[in-house]
């Protein structure tokens, strides 16, 4: 599936090509997102990869449309040159010094809310809540639980504004067997 969406991707008419990848929490978003970069970087320059992560751009824990909104003028930006930017530093709970990113023949937005993003290719990813928690407690070096519940009805109310699910170009499941496409009924959500 993986190698099916690098060439789809890579076959993309536009430059840049916006690419987003959303789903909730620990869905599998952002190793989609490293592989894809990493797959397409690989065929050489004329796609090479920027990831964005719509996280970096959050100013904590309840700003996840405030992200949003960012990364999508940094996206906006890109399409005709350099974006000067500023991350979010969740440790010390301040933006980071202005940095420079330069334009990218592929643009790879990851995150959740990616999907409020105009692209030109678009996956939606699923997973059971079970799963994606464990994968999250796994994933991170510090325990944000506390923050879990809040960070979900941050997602719904981006996917009620928008739904980037039905709007997918390509909707996935992902579980413990890998990721495959979805099919319409397969999977219930919480």
């Amino acid at each position: 599936m993986r190698t099916i969406l690098a060439n789809q991707i890579a076959d993309l008419g536009a430059r840049p090509a916006v690419v987003t990848i959303d789903g909730f929490s620990g869905a599998g978003k952002t190793v989609l997102g490293e592989w894809l970069a990493r797959e397409l970087t690989s065929r050489g320059p004329a796609h090479h990869a920027t990831l964005l992560e719509v996280e970096l751009w959050a100013h904590g824990w309840q700003d996840l449309a405030g992200g949003v909104s960012r990364v999508s003028d940094v996206v906006r930006a890109l399409r005709w040159g350099p974006a000067r930017t500023s991350t979010w530093n969740w440790w010390t709970e301040e933006e980071e010094a202005p940095i420079v990113l330069e334009p990218r023949p592929i643009i790879l937005v990851v995150g959740c809310g990616a999907g409020q993003i105009p692209a030109d290719l678009s996956i939606w990813i699923d997973s059971d809540e079970t799963l994606r928690a464990d994968r999250v407690s796994a994933r991170d070096p510090y325990d944000w639980s506390e923050h879990w519940a809040q960070w979900a009805r941050q997602e719904r109310a981006l996917l009620d504004r928008y739904d980037a699910r039905a709007h997918a170009t390509y909707r996935l499941i992902s579980d413990d067997q890998g990721l495959r496409l979805s099919q319409p009924g397969s999977i219930r959500f919480a």
